[in-house]
């Protein structure tokens, strides 16, 4: 998915770089602009789809928001296997972020929205998995049932860097290259078994693994960070924002 996501990029950038016009053709009569970010569907799964909007304040500068749901594809290991865990009771996600664009006058040749810009971002990201599992010995008799609860929660503040293609004065490709941020992460997971798991099995592995991948780069953010006796982690950490976004002005 993700190697998927990359080629998607470097097509829309080659034609977006090949399409461009080169003249100083004001882009600021049309000031709106309606969004679609392809970033989580190819990185958190299929069914997420966020939305966004952007308007032109000045000729040199805008504030957009995205807004959308996002669901987690189903889990893979380290090979690219699906993961079948957990029977699905309840999963989800919700998006939002705010930021507001600079575009640079000397850099560009037309007006916002097209061309480089930088900006200050708000983001707030949630995501949150119920399942319940029964395992099976090899005759197939259940000798487990094992349950599994998480809330993810990522509240983001960043400064982004990006460029927005205006094609034929009408659709835009919009690409975020980098966006640091200080996040605070507030996670829940609550995960319980009717017996003791063995720590060595198959499926403990598993289930490890596929919490460690609940969210991009989670291997990396929750090592070493402890779970209180509530099942919860709060901790703040670095984050990083980029996405590929193709709209529509009018």
């Amino acid at each position: 998915m993700k190697k998927a996501f990359i080629i998607i990029l470097i097509i829309f950038y080659w034609f977006s770089a090949s399409a461009q016009e080169q003249d100083t053709v004001a882009c600021s009569n049309k000031k709106n602009t309606i969004r679609w970010n392809l970033t989580p569907m190819f990185l958190i799964g299929p069914k997420s789809i966020v939305l966004g909007y952007e308007r032109v304040i000045t000729p040199n500068q805008t504030a957009s928001i995205n807004i959308g749901y996002l669901e987690k594809a189903p889990f893979e290991d380290k090979y690219g296997n699906t993961i079948y865990l957990f029977d699905d009771f309840d999963k989800g996600g919700l998006d939002i972020s705010l930021d507001y664009r600079f575009y640079f006058k000397n850099r560009n040749k037309r007006l916002a929205p097209d061309g480089v810009y930088w900006g200050p971002y708000m983001a707030y990201y949630n995501l949150w998995y119920k399942g319940e599992s029964e395992i099976l010995d090899d005759a197939g008799i259940s000798i487990n049932t094992v349950g599994i609860e998480t809330d993810i929660k990522m509240y983001s503040l960043g400064l982004q860097l990006g460029y927005q293609f205006v094609i034929a004065n009408r659709f835009t490709v919009d690409l975020i290259f980098m966006g640091p941020s200080y996040t605070h992460y507030a996670a829940k997971l609550k995960f319980n078994a009717k017996f003791e798991l063995d720590e060595n099995s198959d499926f403990y592995k598993d289930t490890k693994e596929m919490l460690e991948n609940l969210v991009p780069g989670g291997s990396v953010i929750l090592d070493g960070q402890e779970v209180s006796n509530s099942g919860k982690v709060d901790f703040d950490y670095f984050g990083f924002r980029y996405a590929i976004q193709i709209g529509y002005r009018f």
